[in-house]
């Protein structure tokens, strides 16, 4: 029986050779599909989630692992610093996935200067190794402290100096360390590679994890049994009078 999760969310699937459906609340990889939409949060002022594309994924899981970095960490930061936008510059020049300023880049890896720079900070992995380096940095600056390194990050190293080693008093940098400690602790943007999924057997059921945060939750039965039951779930949207 499948009962009402404690968070809506979205629900993706994913089917395998075997028959086997995994759900998860985001697209992990290429292989899942929209089963059906969460529209409890659609209403005026909501704001939804962007989701990486797996070429995001693909550097973002790399550059965590080069520079010991937790992967849904960067994710975090990606989606708080530029709504996964490989393109954005903010009004004050920061640049890419990372938002990264030319200097802050240039310290920490990323060739060139002036417009070569800005060009090479556009690159997806010279962008996100460049932030991963700076991240790393100030999280061994302040000795693991996540949310000093990411008031760092945002309002400067100077500003939280003197703030006395703590979150600066800009409602920018509070908005910014708490909405990223939010989505990190929620895991709204990544599935952990530790996650247990269960199995069982026909008829079809669904096994839930911890709730629709991180989890994913599978389902076994024979192909055709497993389709039905797909299709038992998908919402077809009201026709535009």
């Amino acid at each position: 029986m499948l009962q009402a999760p404690a968070l809506a969310a979205d629900v993706y699937v994913s089917f395998d050779e075997g028959g086997m459906a995994r759900f998860a609340p985001t697209a992990v990889d290429d292989s899942y599909r929209l089963l059906f939409r969460d529209m409890s949060s659609n209403g005026p002022g909501a704001r939804r989630a962007v989701e990486p594309t797996p070429e995001i994924r693909q550097a973002l899981q790399r550059a965590a692992e080069r520079h010991k970095l937790d992967y849904g960490l960067l994710l975090s930061v990606a989606e708080a610093e530029s709504g996964f936008d490989t393109d954005a510059v903010s009004p004050k020049g920061a640049v890419g996935l990372m938002q990264l300023m030319p200097a802050t880049a240039s310290q920490y890896g990323v060739p060139g200067s002036d417009a070569t720079l800005r060009s090479n900070l556009r690159r997806l992995d010279l962008n996100v190794d460049a932030g991963s380096r700076y991240l790393r940095a100030l999280m061994d600056r302040y000795d693991g402290n996540l949310e000093l390194t990411l008031a760092a990050y945002n309002a400067g190293e100077g500003a939280v100096r003197r703030a006395g080693n703590r979150i600066p008093d800009y409602e920018e940098t509070r908005n910014y360390v708490s909405r990223i400690m939010e989505t990190y602790r929620r895991g709204v943007h990544t599935t952990p590679a530790s996650t247990t999924t269960s199995v069982v057997s026909t008829p079809p059921d669904i096994v839930a994890g911890q709730g629709m945060g991180p989890s994913v939750w599978s389902l076994q039965g024979n192909t055709k049994e497993v389709r039905q039951f797909e299709q038992g779930f998908m919402i077809v949207p009201p026709r535009k009078r």
